[in-house]
């Protein structure tokens, strides 16, 4: 449901992006739009039952479960577990659990929605009491998914820089995944994440991000986003009550799909058929599971970075969730959809009143007496049902293409430049690991990193005291380039008020 939200907002907003200001100099000139995998279309079923319509996420084509999903419930019982317990979660002791205790869930009402959102820990000192827990996996390994396997050589072992860095994963993350949880903290009343970094065989730091912090980074402040959630779930319930009305007590699929700035979206309805769709469900698993070409070679959900337009042939490989055009689609790649019944197309046209004027630029409340309203039109397309069902058939078509991943036989040739770079680190990282013990390498291709420049530690009483009773760096101290040697293995560092505490420990899933 948060992707749909996550589209809305879009259509109200005029185009605000993220504010990813409060990293260093060498995100100056780095992107901070919406990455392609928040924008790409947002698919949900109203599944009707007794008078009620349950809202459950289309999984049309993410007919498979990639390593970071498998992996993150398993990361998540790590750690919220003590050691003991999570042993009897292990396969060889599984015999031993008897009675897994039950999921926790907030429960909240607004207007014709009744919402629920799982909570995973709480703390009394906090604001809100609870939060939520996110493992977050490295880019590399988001880069390179079917690939983990080499990916997971990809290290963190800085605090700032454009790879290799938590700077790096804080900027992906305010990019594609700030948004959704935004609206899930606000949704289960949690006052704000606990992150925990990882490349799927380490894990590499934990950072506490408040709901006020992603507030400030996605809206400017707490008042904006109160005042865009609910106008994004008004809209929605308006939305979703024009469909059900349009087709009472059926099984619907609704798909949104947002045009940036414009402040206009598209809401496609379709009638679900559970039968042929589970056969045709099967059939794009069984065939669309790879593709190894070089339009669609890596995770199109990436953004290109910077980095590849100093590489050779680099302008040339665009991203073919973004190109792709109708002209691009081959007949022979059909999608099934349910033509029983016309699919209907509706437009959804906002702008903003803000203080009494009309505005489509992005909205800020500055004090308690700037008022914000939202208007909204939404138009049924008059166009004829063949017409309307071949543009649906493409944009779904276009959708599936976001769920195809590079396989990992894909040769690095065919692969974008940052995949490249990507998989060249993490070999290299691999390698490195590999050596025997006492060997060390000396990097010569760039300056040493002191404890006293890349840690930046901010010289509050309450971090020194923390600080004290744990590692400490002296000015001259070399940090080695080798995120598995002992000097590295207990080092504990502080990133500003965010708090990240990153913790390399080669021994972490043993200990």
């Amino acid at each position: 449901m948060t992707h749909v939200l996550s589209h809305l907002y879009f259509a109200i907003s005029g185009g605000k992006q993220p504010n990813v200001s409060c990293l260093s100099m060498k995100f100056a000139d780095m992107p901070n739009r919406f990455t392609r995998g928040m924008r790409y279309p947002a698919s949900i079923a109203l599944r009707y039952h007794d008078g009620v319509y349950g809202i459950d996420a289309d999984k049309s084509f993410d007919v498979k479960d990639s390593i970071l999903s498998i992996l993150g419930k398993s990361l998540e019982k790590l750690l919220t577990s003590t050691p003991k317990e999570f042993e009897k979660y292990k396969k060889e002791n599984s015999w031993k659990v008897k009675n897994i205790p039950e999921e926790t869930y907030h429960y909240a009402t607004f207007g014709d929605f009744a919402l629920r959102s799982q909570l995973d820990c709480r703390d009394p000192r906090l604001p809100r009491r609870s939060f939520d827990l996110k493992t977050r996996g490295s880019l590399a390994v988001r880069m390179d998914l079917e690939n983990y396997e080499v990916s997971k050589g990809y290290q963190i072992n800085t605090m700032k820089g454009r790879l290799q860095s938590f700077e790096r994963e804080y900027y992906d993350m305010a990019r594609s995944a700030f948004l959704k949880y935004n609206f899930q903290t606000r949704i289960g009343n949690m006052d704000g994440i606990f992150v925990a970094y990882h490349n799927t065989a380490r894990m590499f730091g934990f950072q506490y991000i408040s709901r006020r912090e992603m507030d400030e980074v996605l809206y400017g402040n707490e008042a904006t986003g109160n005042k865009a959630f609910k106008a994004v779930l008004i809209l929605l319930g308006n939305m979703l009550r024009t469909v059900t009305d349009q087709y009472p007590k059926r099984d619907i699929r609704v798909t949104f799909d947002s045009h940036g700035a414009s402040g206009n979206l598209d809401m496609w309805v379709e009638i679900i058929n559970d039968k042929e769709e589970a056969v045709a469900a099967q059939q794009y698993q069984n065939t669309g599971q790879f593709t190894t070409s070089t339009r669609r070679g890596t995770d199109p959900f990436s953004s290109p970075d910077p980095l590849d337009a100093s590489l050779p042939n680099a302008s040339n490989k665009t991203n073919a969730a973004e190109e792709l055009t109708e002209e691009d689609i081959d007949p022979a790649d059909d999608i099934y959809i349910n033509t029983e019944h016309p699919i209907i197309h509706y437009t959804l046209e906002t702008f903003s009143t803000f203080n009494d004027q009309d505005t489509n630029e992005p909205v800020t409340l500055r004090s308690g007496n700037d008022e914000w309203f939202v208007n909204f039109a939404l138009k049924k397309s008059l166009e004829d049902p063949e017409t309307l069902a071949q543009q649906y058939r493409n944009l779904r078509l276009r959708q599936s293409t976001y769920f195809e991943r590079a396989s990992p036989d894909t040769p690095d040739e065919e692969l974008y430049p940052l995949v490249r770079i990507l998989r060249r680190i993490s070999r290299r990282e691999m390698w490195k690991n590999d050596l025997p013990a006492g060997k060390f390498i000396v990097n010569r291709s760039r300056p040493p990193i002191y404890g006293s420049d890349s840690l930046k530690i901010q010289k509050t009483p309450k971090v020194l005291k923390q600080r004290s009773s744990l590692a400490r760096r002296t000015k001259g101290e070399l940090l080695e380039d080798n995120p598995t040697t002992s000097d590295l293995c207990n080092h504990i560092a502080w990133f500003g008020s965010l708090n990240i505490v990153a913790m390399y420990r080669s021994s972490f899933w043993s200990s």
